[in-house]
C-alpha cells in the first residue's frame, strides 16, 4: 500500500475540499469524535504489531532483517489506518446527513415523529443537504481513485499471509520435523499473531467500507420514503430523489477487482480454510 503515499496526493487535497464543503452544509463539528476513534484504530493496530515484533527471537533474523520487517510492519499499519480514518470521515458525516434529512424532511420519516410535526416543506434547509450529499458522493470517489489499487494489493496480501500463517500453525501439528527445516515463524503463538494481524488490517478495512455504503444507502431509502410521502409538493426532494435513485449505489471497489464490504471477509475466509484443506490433504501425516 505504500504507492498511495508517493500518488495521487492531488486526490487527497481534493478529498479534503469536499469534506470541508460539506461540513459548512451540515454544519457540524466532528473532529473530536474522529480523534478518540482514530486513537482507538491506532492502539489496537499498534498493540497486535508489537506483539508479533516481540514474539521473534532476535537470533532468527540479522539486524538489518529485524528493522526492515519493523518498518514493514508499522508503514503497512499507518497507510492502513489512514485509509480507514478517511472511511470513517466519511461514514460520520453520512450519519450526520441522514439525521439532519429526517429532521428538514417536509414529512415525517420515523414513527416518532408521527406526531407534533409540521408538514411545512424546508427548501433551503435540503438544499443544503442535496449539495452535501453531492460532496460527500464526490470525496468517496476520490478516496477510490486514490487507494484503489493499493487496497487491492493489500486485501491480496492479507489473504495470501492469512493462509500461510494458518499452514503454518497445522504443519506444527502434523509434522513438526517440516517445521523445524522450513523458514517458518518461530513458534505457534508467533503464526497466530500474524494470522491475528493480517485478519485485524483486513476486518478493519473491510468493515468501514461497509459502514460507507450502509449509511449511503439509507440516505436513499430515507429520500425515497420522503418523496412519495410528500407526493412532488418540494422540488428540492424531487431533485434530491433523482440524485440517489439514478446515480451508482456508494460502494468501495478495489480497482475494479472487488467490492470492498462485509461479504469480502465471508470470501477471504472461505479461500483460506479451501487453501488450508488443500495442504493440510498434500501434508503426509507420517
Amino acid at each position: 500500500m505504500g504507492i498511495c503515499t508517493v500518488t495521487g496526493v492531488q486526490d487527497i487535497h481534493h478529498y479534503a475540499e469536499a469534506m470541508k464543503y460539506a461540513d459548512t452544509q451540515l454544519l457540524s463539528n466532528i473532529k473530536v469524535n474522529m480523534k478518540m476513534m482514530g486513537g482507538f484504530l491506532l492502539a489496537a493496530h499498534m498493540s497486535v504489531m508489537v506483539a508479533v515484533i516481540a514474539t521473534i527471537p532476535p537470533k532468527s533474523n540479522s539486524l538489518y532483517d529485524h528493522t526492515k520487517l519493523i518498518f514493514s510492519l508499522f508503514f503497512d499499519s499507518l497507510t492502513t489506518l489512514q485509509f480507514v480514518i478517511l472511511q470513517l470521515e466519511l461514514w460520520v458525516r453520512f450519519c450526520y446527513l441522514n439525521d439532519r434529512l429526517t429532521k428538514a424532511a417536509p414529512v415525517p420519516l420515523t414513527p416518532a415523529s408521527l406526531e407534533g410535526v409540521s408538514t411545512s416543506t424546508s427548501p433551503f434547509r435540503l438544499h443544503q443537504l442535496l449539495e452535501s450529499y453531492t460532496s460527500l458522493r464526490r470525496a468517496a470517489q476520490l478516496l477510490q481513485s486514490h487507494f484503489g489499487v493499493p487496497v487491492a494489493v493489500s486485501v491480496a496480501q492479507s489473504v495470501c499471509c492469512s493462509t500461510c500463517s494458518a499452514y503454518e500453525v497445522l504443519l506444527t501439528q502434523l509434522r513438526p520435523q517440516w517445521a523445524e527445516q522450513l523458514p517458518l515463524s518461530p513458534s505457534v503463538g508467533n503464526s497466530l499473531l500474524w494470522l491475528s494481524y493480517h485478519w485485524l488490517r483486513l476486518s478493519t478495512v473491510s468493515l468501514t467500507c461497509a459502514a460507507v455504503e450502509h449509511e449511503a444507502a439509507n440516505t436513499s431509502e430515507l429520500v425515497l420514503r420522503a418523496a412519495v410521502a410528500s407526493e412532488g409538493r418540494c422540488a428540492d426532494l424531487e431533485s434530491f430523489l433523482v440524485l440517489v435513485t439514478h446515480g451508482p449505489p456508494l460502494h468501495f471497489s478495489a480497482a475494479g477487482f472487488f467490492i470492498v464490504n462485509r461479504r469480502l471477509l465471508v470470501s477471504a475466509l472461505a479461500i483460506v480454510v479451501t487453501y488450508l484443506i488443500i495442504l493440510g490433504q498434500l501434508t503426509p501425516k507420517q
